[in-house]
Order: C-alpha cells, then sequence, then structure tokens
C-alpha cells in the first residue's frame, strides 16, 4: 500500500471481526476487498488504515451480505478490550467517568480521522463518536462505534450502568429492529450526532477493575508509545475542533485551551505546519455538514446549528465557498449519485 503518513487514519480495532462474520454467511472476502488495496492479513486489531478504505469495505460487506446491521454483528461479544491498551487503561481507573474521560483523552492514538467526546447534556452525558476524515464515512462505522460504547459501558461496570437511549447520525435502517433489540433502549436515527446518553449519576460509578498502581504503569507506557507517534501538530488540532463544534465552542481561544496551550502558541505552531487555525475548522466544518448533509434528513438550519454557525444564511455562504454549490443542491445531487 502507498505511504498512509498523510492519510486520516483509524485503528482496526473490532473490524478485525469482520472476515468471520462474512465466512458465516458465504461471502467471499476477496470479492469484497477487491479494488481497495487491502489484504485479510491488513485487517489486524493493531493495524491503523485509512478511513476511507475501511467505510468502503464496510459498504460493500454490508451489501454482498444483504447485512443492513453488520455493524452490530461486529460489534456484539467485543467492549473496551477492541480499544486495545487505551481498554486496559479504561480498567484501571477509579470510575466510570473517568474511564470515559480516558478513552476521550487518548483516542487520537486509535484515530485521526474522528473523535471520542463526553459532554455534559442536562443532568445526563453524551458519549459520543463524530468523524472529521474529508471523505463520506460509512453508517457502519457509526453503528459499530456505538454498539462499541454500549457494551464497553455495561461490562466495565458489571451490568449496572445502562444506556438512557442512542442517538445515530444515520439513515433509518429498512429493518431498525435488530437495532432495537441490540441496544434495548430507544433508538433515534437521523440525528446530528452519534452517542449513547448516560445518566449523570452514572459517572461515580465505582469500577470493580479499578487500580491506581496498574492505572500509572500503564499511563506511563502508554505516554512514552504515544510520544512515538507521528502524529502532526494540525493532526492534534483537527480532533479537537470536531468535539468542540458539538459543544458549541470551537473558538481558537477554546481548543487551544483544550490542548493546555496559548492560542499564539498553537498558531506558531500550526504556521510551522504551513497551516492555519480557520483552515483546518473549515476543513472539519466541510467534513461533517458532508457528512449530515448526506446520511441524514435533519434540516439544512438544524445542520447549521451543529457546525455554530449563528444563522443558516452564515452557513449557507460558507457551504457555497467550500463547494460553489448550496447545502440543498449538494445534497440532491450526492442522493442520485447514489441511486
Amino acid at each position: 500500500m502507498s505511504s498512509l503518513s498523510s492519510q486520516p487514519l483509524q485503528r482496526v480495532g473490532p473490524l478485525a471481526r469482520l472476515p468471520a462474520i462474512l465466512a458465516a454467511h458465504d461471502v467471499d472476502l476477496a470479492g469484497v476487498m477487491e479494488g481497495l488495496q487491502l489484504a485479510a492479513a491488513d485487517l489486524r486489531p493493531e493495524t491503523q488504515l485509512p478511513i476511507s478504505t475501511l467505510s468502503a469495505m464496510l459498504d460493500r460487506a454490508a451489501e454482498h451480505a444483504g447485512l443492513g446491521e453488520i455493524g452490530l454483528l461486529i460489534a456484539e461479544a467485543q467492549n473496551h478490550t477492541a480499544l486495545g491498551p487505551v481498554g486496559q487503561l479504561m480498567m484501571s481507573c477509579e470510575t466510570l467517568g473517568s474511564a470515559l474521560g480516558t478513552f476521550v483523552a487518548l483516542q487520537i492514538a486509535n484515530s485521526t480521522a474522528a473523535a471520542a467526546y463526553l459532554h455534559p447534556v442536562g443532568e445526563d452525558y453524551a458519549l459520543g463518536f463524530g468523524i472529521y476524515a474529508p471523505e463520506l464515512p460509512s453508517s457502519h462505522l457509526y453503528d459499530v462505534s456505538a454498539a462499541i460504547g454500549l457494551n464497553m459501558v455495561r461490562d466495565l461496570t458489571g451490568g449496572a450502568v445502562r444506556e438512557a437511549e442512542v442517538l445515530l447520525s444515520r439513515p433509518t435502517p429498512r429493518n431498525p429492529e435488530p437495532y432495537r433489540r441490540f441496544f434495548g433502549c430507544p433508538v433515534r436515527f437521523n440525528e446530528g450526532q452519534t452517542c449513547l446518553i448516560l445518566p449523570g449519576r452514572s459517572m461515580g460509578f465505582k469500577l470493580p477493575t479499578a487500580d491506581a498502581k496498574l492505572r500509572e504503569r500503564l499511563l506511563a507506557a502508554f505516554q512514552q508509545r504515544l510520544a512515538q507517534q507521528q502524529q502532526g501538530f494540525a493532526s492534534r488540532v483537527r480532533h479537537a475542533i470536531r468535539p468542540l463544534l458539538l459543544a458549541g465552542d470551537a473558538s481558537q481561544r477554546r481548543v487551544a485551551a483544550h490542548l493546555n496551550l496559548h492560542p499564539r502558541t498553537m498558531g506558531r505552531r500550526l504556521e510551522a505546519e504551513h497551516v492555519t487555525f480557520e483552515q483546518l475548522k473549515d476543513e472539519v466544518r466541510l467534513a461533517v455538514a458532508r457528512d449530515l448533509l448526506a446520511r441524514t434528513e435533519i434540516d439544512v438550519s438544524d445542520v447549521a446549528v451543529a457546525l455554530g454557525y449563528a444563522t443558516p444564511s452564515a452557513f449557507v455562504r460558507a457551504f457555497r465557498r467550500w463547494t460553489d454549490s448550496s447545502p440543498s443542491v449538494w445534497r440532491k445531487s450526492q442522493r442520485m449519485a447514489d441511486v
């Protein structure tokens, strides 16, 4: 395969189960992978691959197998352990809140294409996953992320914590019943984000696997490993922008604070990589806008809100600047291309 250094990458993790699922349904893996510059040997949990390749692979697999719920099948019986060292660290945390916070803080080690987040929503919390790679993602990736999130919360707490509802930023499937069975709670499709809504009181739940000394050792080893990864600073900024858009403040000041930097320091570091903060913010906004317009039916005005624009007209002007098209016209052309 070609150099991956400049491409948004995603750790294979739970997707390593795909060959077994396809084999169980008598689907030829080679046919699914044809033309993707991908081999079965690449589907190892620790391998990082372009998220565009993984998206294409999942869409093809679902079509070949006739399984609209393939993301749920992949996530079945998998939990935080599928996250590798990040999952090990989560188990050693004292509370569910600190475990999920650790996941969010360190998830960039597993992906430079999508960001996890944990946001307060009234008295509850949203544990979510948002893709910011420029290519349109597969809806099945959102299914996998939500399903793994559900399993890891339940397994970390021995089933004591249950989600209140699940939101998915993907079209309503032809048959939603497998989703209702899997999640066991209200599932809402065509949403502006993919997340689990968890009771606020659950953040203080004491984990039975907590081990402060083990956490200290694992964290030191993990930080050393993370320092060796070839991640540009711009990648870290993109990763921070994605969840902060949902939080309603992805300003340069807020993103810099999230990275424990002064805004001017962040600006200088980006300048050294020949990019500006506003360029990165526009890249992320465009990626999210295209995803929501193509994969959901939510109003253009709601997309504008999700991207932090004060008015829908401001979003429409920005989208025209990016694509030479209005959001509604672009959405219509995308739907026609998918037919």
